[in-house]
């Protein structure tokens, strides 16, 4: 009987995409990790923040079908309710692997312990807090402590670690102040020794003025943060090459959009704990294809390296390692909307198939993609409500939108009055809807 696979998933957090694709990249195991891999060059996610986005890909389902979130005629509501399905953590330990997480809390090499522990408690396990613990717990673990943990496993395990080097500006805020000329080091300690914020918002205020203020100056950060991502990963593979029957999954959860839209749109301000935030040009509220853009390279045991032709997806992710480790999801209502990617895998390409992305945090919002390329997305209806973190939330005119993504793939030209635009609206509030119902309409189906 052959021996259980086992499993190692690096996700380089919030890698932007323009990043990894560029000429000017410094990150040579990564593009050595391509050519011994199933690359998927172009996938999407289905959330802006860790807690959405590994509700997905953890457990196969779309958000909508997991809360009580309402899409009608005047926009998207977020919800107020909400529920985790048994995620592939569980369903791989309830079948006898152990779990080896780097996720929640950081090992120490990070500098911080903030990661799904604000939204995943918060949110989706707000009333199951038990269950946070599969996400890891706060640890004095380093890199080479982590990798230990991994070498001294004897049976089957999963080992997801969670890399935050590539999410700007969370990774490097010292140098990315000093760009901008916005406090030393020394005022960074004496604002934490006060007791005042040293991070959110004064390090987002920071990055969004570099993005729109020194571009070129900013991209050469976040590459500098590439590069060293690139060398843990290096590290994570070499360290871990003698362990036998492992599938390597190395992807991004979601993108960045910062000065995306400086162009063609005027950004409105929100004050957030002092500071006049330029709304728009980070990964928050819009969910435009830019911030949901990703990627993902798989190296599994026997399978031959390629690159995969059409849209990847990360709703994908938990059915393909359930295949791999033959291991069955719990029966829930509902329906799994995402598929195994190995028959695509041999076939080197993905079909056209509807993707759905939500975030569920504040006003909300989502992101809906038909088979044929227009996309529905709605920031948050109930904008003119009181938020306790972020004030007042909205971004005109993004009510709601409607793009042809193949035709205006930087989704400049809103088509929502349009008799286009109408039909997908309609065409999205019935799917929305289907979802909540557990039928297959909304799910994604192979052409």
């Amino acid at each position: 009987m052959p021996s259980p696979m086992n499993f190692i998933t690096i996700c380089l957090h919030s890698l932007d995409m323009r990043d990894f694709h560029s000429t000017l990249r410094d990150t040579p195991f990564l593009d050595e990790l391509r050519a011994r891999s199933v690359f998927i060059p172009m996938g999407r996610g289905q959330g802006h923040h860790e807690s959405d986005s590994l509700h997905a890909e953890l457990t196969g389902q779309w958000t909508a079908r997991a809360s009580n979130s309402v899409l009608d005629a005047q926009g998207y509501h977020a919800p107020d309710q909400f529920r985790l399905p048994e995620t592939i953590i569980e369903s791989l330990m309830r079948s006898g692997y152990e779990n080896l997480p780097a996720i929640a809390f950081h090992p120490r090499f990070y500098r911080g312990t903030y990661a799904v522990q604000g939204g995943m408690g918060r949110y989706w396990l707000k009333d199951e807090p038990e269950r946070m613990e599969q996400f890891g717990e706060d640890s004095d673990l380093d890199l080479d402590g982590w990798i230990d943990r991994v070498r001294d496993t004897t049976g089957p395990f999963f080992a997801p670690i969670f890399l935050r080097e590539t999410h700007r500006p969370w990774a490097q805020n010292v140098e990315l102040f000093a760009l901008m000329g916005l406090g030393s080091t020394l005022r960074r300690m004496l604002r934490k020794r006060m007791g005042l914020p040293t991070h959110w918002p004064h390090d987002a205020y920071c990055a969004r003025r570099a993005a729109l203020e020194k571009p070129d100056e900013f991209a050469a950060l976040r590459r500098r943060g590439l590069a060293k991502a690139d060398r843990i990963v290096r590290r994570i593979f070499e360290a871990t090459r003698d362990i036998k029957n492992v599938t390597y999954l190395v992807y991004s959860n979601h993108g960045e959009v910062f000065d995306h839209f400086r162009y063609n749109q005027r950004y409105p301000y929100s004050v957030v704990d002092g500071r006049r935030m330029i709304e728009g040009t980070s990964h928050g509220l819009l969910p435009y294809e830019t911030v949901y853009a990703n990627m993902q390279m798989w190296v599994i045991p026997g399978r031959p390296a390629r690159v995969m032709r059409g849209t990847g997806r990360s709703i994908d992710i938990a059915p393909t390692v359930r295949e791999l480790a033959a291991v069955e999801p719990a029966v829930e209502p509902g329906v799994y909307d995402g598929e195994s990617m190995l028959p695509c895998f041999d076939e080197g390409f993905f079909p056209e198939r509807v993707r759905y992305a939500e975030a569920v945090q504040g006003a909300g919002c989502l992101s809906m993609v038909r088979e044929d390329g227009f996309k529905f997305l709605s920031v948050g209806a109930d904008v003119e409500k009181e938020d306790s973190t972020f004030g007042k939330r909205g971004f005109p005119g993004h009510r709601l939108a409607a793009f042809d993504l193949k035709t205006d793939p930087y989704e400049y030209v809103n088509l929502i009055d349009t008799p286009q635009g109408r039909d997908l609206l309609d065409w999205a509030i019935h799917t929305h809807g289907d979802l909540k119902k557990g039928t297959r309409r909304g799910a994604s189906r192979r052409g």
